[in-house]
């Protein structure tokens, strides 16, 4: 009797590669199948018996999934609209005009990554994306940030490309709003672990930010081989995803099979990070989640990624300790440097040589089963 090997789905998460066996029938695990939706008006509210309802909802979503639909969020959307827009302006703008803000000029890794710079997984050419990504940077006023110049100040982090001048203020406009929105959410996240409402605001106070503006182009003749984004975790505390309406953001269960994560309407995607699983000993799952445009449209999508202060200690919550302290503390922005730089070997920073990938820290969604 022969018996067949399983086949497996391929992934990078915590660092470093790792596969699950697509498991059928009988082998099957229980797992999810269907992306959550959480209503979190409920966190605007001055009660606070509202607001750990809306904590209850998205702790068992961390738990169970990693991922949600955030439904009823305080961001408008018009200017939601407005961004995806001007987003979709840059991307239409000339490959020359677009390459003077190319990442490999930016030592902070920032600018333009054209189509095919990244790949994550498959026999393909590349990642089929092109990307804009700007962050913190207590240099720009929009900010508001506590800035003291002198040597040790940080260095400029951002670029802007200069043929679009109104690119830059619209784009604060959202950002400055999902970051109001983003740290009311980590209270949230707070009282889901059974924690004091304000037990992360000290480690929050200058973020580390991103937001990654992302076109993936319309695919005329699709095969296997061609990925919009490989499939991954992403090394933050949560993200949250605007996508537009074309589906294709798909999401890993323990069974090995891809979920759908369609667009709906006025909602973010919010997913676990390998920061936010990590500091709970995995009990919220950071899970692989990969980007697969069959639709024969464009699709444009915006994550903007959460992370602590560069400071800031990633230390295991006391009350996540009961079965022991799986990983050792380590520092927020040494550790974030070092997976932006695995996941960006080709940049001039890492002297042409690929980046030694981060290996101690498997995520509960990203074991091999």
């Amino acid at each position: 009797m022969t018996i067949k090997e399983p086949e497996y789905v391929y992934y990078h998460a915590g660092g470093k590669r790792g596969a699950r066996p697509v498991l059928l029938g009988a082998a099957a695990k229980e797992t999810f199948s269907s992306i959550p939706v959480v209503d979190v008006s409920g966190m605007f509210s001055k009660d606070i018996e509202n607001r750990k309802k809306v904590a209850a909802e998205v702790g068992k979503a961390c738990r169970e999934v990693g991922f949600f639909y955030a439904k009823n969020h305080n961001v408008p959307e018009e200017v939601v609209g407005n961004t995806f827009e001007v987003v979709k302006n840059f991307f239409a703008m000339s490959h020359e005009d677009k390459m003077e803000i190319h990442i490999h000029k930016n030592p902070s890794i920032r600018g333009y990554e054209p189509l095919y710079e990244t790949k994550m997984e498959g026999a393909g050419k590349g990642d089929m994306k092109e990307a804009f990504s700007f962050g913190d940077d207590p240099h720009e006023p929009e900010q508001n940030a506590p800035f003291k110049p002198g040597p040790d100040a940080p260095k400029r982090a951002n670029a802007w490309p200069s043929a679009y001048p109104g690119f830059r203020p619209a784009m604060y406009d959202y950002f400055n709003r999902v970051k109001a929105f983003s740290q009311a959410l980590m209270r949230i996240f707070a009282l889901a672990l059974d924690l004091p409402e304000n037990f992360f605001d000290a480690a929050i106070s200058f973020l580390m930010l991103g937001i990654r503006a992302l076109h993936y182009p319309p695919q005329e003749k699709p095969n296997a081989d061609d990925i919009g984004l490989g499939a991954h975790t992403d090394y933050d505390f949560f993200t949250l995803v605007q996508q537009e309406n074309v589906a294709a953001l798909q999401v890993l269960n323990a069974n090995g099979i891809w979920i759908d994560a369609p667009p709906q309407p006025r909602t973010y995607v919010v997913n676990v990070g390998d920061f936010l699983s990590r500091i709970t000993n995995n009990k919220f799952k950071s899970t692989v989640h990969r980007v697969l445009n069959k639709s024969g449209e464009e699709r444009y999508s915006m994550p903007f990624f959460f992370s602590p202060n560069r400071e800031a200690m990633l230390s295991v919550v006391p009350n996540c300790r009961d079965k022991g302290q799986i990983y050792e503390d380590i520092n927020a922005g040494d550790y974030f440097m070092e997976r932006l730089k695995a996941a960006r070997w080709q940049h001039p920073s890492n002297n042409g040589k690929p980046a030694p990938l981060v290996q101690d820290m498997p995520t509960a969604q990203a074991i091999t089963a």
